[in-house]
């Protein structure tokens, strides 16, 4: 068995069969050798989201799980089985640099497939493990990443393309709020309630990132369409006039304001008499000095990489 495979079977929780527990380990240690990584690695979860689908049936199991090999396919064609054996309720592939696995629970109710790749440039080792589940009253989906640090080799954290493609096509849930690809918009004082109401429920499980602009311009620091892409299925996006963003305070408590040109996320459980870091107000980082063009993305891959690094700690 090759290293790929032997880190994987120990760092992306490829369960064993009948084991039910959800995408939990956060960070782990494999052993052993091969060309393809270094001689050691420890791993660490990067993205982890569990969602519930609007519908619960076989069928939409099925397309679910075939929106998983889509994304095999379309990223690792050597992994990609016939389709005969992507019927098998278990199946390996290793390919040296490129690992696969699928497993099913002894009472058939979750299916999980789990792949590990090594870049060619840095040496590291990525994993992610996507997983399907009939809980019996829902569907849920769950996707973990995780991965190896390497030395003087930047971590861009990028959410895995199949959760967007999920989001866009399985009717997903977050406490009866549907997750969306795009941003809600709120300009309204009339709107107001309905957006704390969504702050506070306590069914919420993704993070809400609400934006504001000032009153003669729509600058948000960020361009909110690109986040609401980015983040999809990490957490809802929310822009807020400046009409509405003024109330907040008064409606979720101090240390609530938005601030035109920064983010401020709401993680799950909110309530008006949370710590500052169950809302931090996030800013963009670049020099005071620089161009509005100059790296526009900066400030969105600051907010990607803290959602990802709130939905891992909400799981560990």
């Amino acid at each position: 068995m090759s290293r790929v495979h032997d880190v994987a079977d120990h760092a992306i929780g490829l369960k064993l069969v009948g084991d039910t527990d959800m995408l939990q380990t956060p960070s782990v240690h494999g052993r052993a050798a091969g060309p393809c990584s270094p001689p050691s690695a420890q791993l660490q979860a990067v993205v982890q989201t569990t969602l519930a689908c609007g519908a619960h049936s076989s069928r939409n199991r099925r397309q679910a799980q075939e929106l998983v090999w889509q994304w095999v396919g379309a990223k690792w064609p050597r992994l990609l089985p016939s389709p005969r054996d992507m019927e098998q309720t278990h199946f390996e592939r290793d390919m040296h640099d490129q690992a696969l696995r699928v497993t099913t629970s002894r009472d058939g109710q979750t299916w999980a497939l789990a792949v590990m790749h090594s870049e060619k440039r840095t040496q590291r080792l990525w994993a992610t493990r996507a997983e399907v589940t009939d809980t019996g009253h829902a569907d849920l989906l769950g996707v973990q990443t995780a991965c190896s640090e390497v030395a003087h080799a930047p971590l861009v954290v990028a959410p895995p393309r199949l959760l967007g493609t999920w989001v866009d096509q399985m009717a997903l849930d977050d406490g009866g709020y549907a997750v969306l690809g795009e941003p809600r918009e709120l300009r309204e004082l009339s709107q107001l309630a309905a957006f704390c109401t969504h702050v506070l429920s306590e069914q919420r499980k993704l993070p809400i990132i609400a934006l504001t602009h000032k009153a003669m311009s729509r600058h948000f620091g960020v361009d909110p369409g690109g986040l609401a892409l980015a983040v999809r299925g990490l957490a809802h996006v929310a822009c807020l006039s400046p009409e509405v963003a003024a109330a907040v305070p008064a409606a979720l408590g101090p240390g609530s304001g938005l601030v035109h040109g920064t983010a401020r996320i709401f993680a799950p459980g909110f309530h008006d008499r949370s710590p500052h870091e169950r809302h931090p107000l996030l800013r963009d980082k670049r020099a005071a000095g620089a161009e509005p063009g100059e790296d526009p993305g900066s400030f969105r891959r600051i907010l990607v990489r803290h959602v990802c690094a709130m939905g891992v700690n909400a799981a560990g």
